[in-house]
């Protein structure tokens, strides 16, 4: 399921999004759909699902979807949804972060990818091959590099 590819429609056209985002993006919809779904369940005081239609049934929820105001004024807080540019925009910066790191030389790359993995550094540089102060030079090094790219090309603000 993880390397399906996902879509955001922004404005009638999709737009290719990482699980993450989409996840991100989509999770208030099937927050509402779960909640329309919880209002709609007709059940007896035992807790026993009604076999009726629930239209015709007298123990039947009111079936009125409840409103944003309604919540507030119960003293629900409402968490403000994600804006939708900001995704886009954090999908933008790290596809160009992605063609920054594609401009380092092929043994930086292999030193960001291995500092990057959550290990120790001592782990990290045995790993690398290397002595820990080599490997903390090359990946600050590399680092510095990364984001004189970065910085340069492809964010020019």
């Amino acid at each position: 399921m993880k390397n399906k590819p996902r879509y955001i429609l922004v404005k009638g056209q999709k737009i290719s999004a990482s699980e993450n985002d989409y996840r991100t993006y989509i999770r208030p919809v099937w927050a509402e759909r779960k909640r329309r779904e919880r209002e709609s369940r007709c059940r007896d005081s035992k807790g026993v699902r009604c076999n009726k239609k629930c239209e015709q049934c007298d123990r039947n929820r009111t079936g009125k979807p409840l409103s944003l105001d309604k919540l507030v004024e119960n003293g629900f807080d409402l968490i403000d949804p994600t804006d939708i540019a900001e995704i886009i925009d954090d999908a933008e910066m790290k596809e160009a972060l992605r063609k920054a790191f594609n401009e380092l030389a092929a043994d930086e790359q292999h030193i960001l990818e291995i500092a990057f993995q959550g290990k120790s550094e001592r782990k990290s540089a045995a790993e690398a091959g290397l002595p820990r102060n080599t490997f903390i030079y090359r990946r600050d090094k590399a680092v510095g590099k990364l984001r004189k790219i970065f910085f340069k090309k492809f964010r020019p603000n």
